[in-house]
């Protein structure tokens, strides 16, 4: 059985899209001012070792003893991992707020990008099989691919009208953040990528 991810709240096909001009990676923060924040241990709830704020906002849960390798592996607060200031750096725009799910299981965080929470992105940690993401996202007509602008492992799924389903990060063969955005009237094609590829570059060393 294929089990995919899916806890997309619209069809992002919905909106007309606006692809407008071909933009790189590297100027999706044009638009905001980037946050830089200072690199220190911090109080984590629920934990009794400190977390290490990194100056990129990003925030490094304390490790595991018993891992056999020195990697850094993601752990499931998204939203206390992936920080406002973060996302606001990577996306290019304001964020309003975030949101953890409010279902148990689903580690996930929406970052919204207006006060009626219409508009958002959002990441989500899944533990599955990526060979099953592929065969099932093509069992449903649409296309994937690798992106050479992102430089990690990943995957992207197009749906047939053109427009981007979902980006996957992929940190294993069987874990992989996945990012969705509410329509395309907050994010062309060319930004979500680039908004991925930015992610990317902070977090490609980790698992």
């Amino acid at each position: 059985m294929i089990f995919l991810s899916g806890c997309s709240l619209q069809n992002k096909s919905s909106i007309s899209e606006n692809k407008g001009p071909s933009e790189s990676p590297a100027n999706q923060t044009s638009q905001t001012n980037t946050s830089r924040c200072q690199a220190q241990s911090i109080t984590l709830e629920g934990y009794g070792d400190k977390g290490k704020r990194l100056t990129n906002c990003f925030v490094e849960y304390p490790g595991e003893p018993s891992r056999q390798d020195k990697s850094y592996y993601i752990v499931e607060d998204i939203c206390g991992q992936f920080t406002k200031d973060f996302i606001q750096n990577a996306l290019g725009k304001p964020i309003i707020s975030l949101e953890p799910s409010k279902i148990s299981g689903l580690n996930v965080c929406t970052y919204y990008l207006d006060d009626s929470k219409k508009e958002y992105v959002m990441l989500a940690l899944d533990y599955l099989k990526m060979d099953n993401q592929k065969i099932g996202q093509e069992a449903m007509g649409r296309k994937t691919e690798v992106s050479s602008k992102i430089p990690m492992r990943n995957m992207i799924a197009w749906q047939p009208d053109g427009f981007i389903n979902d980006i996957y990060l992929v940190l294993g063969d069987e874990k992989f953040i996945r990012i969705e955005r509410s329509s395309s009237s907050i994010l062309t094609t060319d930004q979500l990528i680039g908004f991925a590829a930015n992610i990317a570059k902070e977090i490609s060393q980790y698992k």
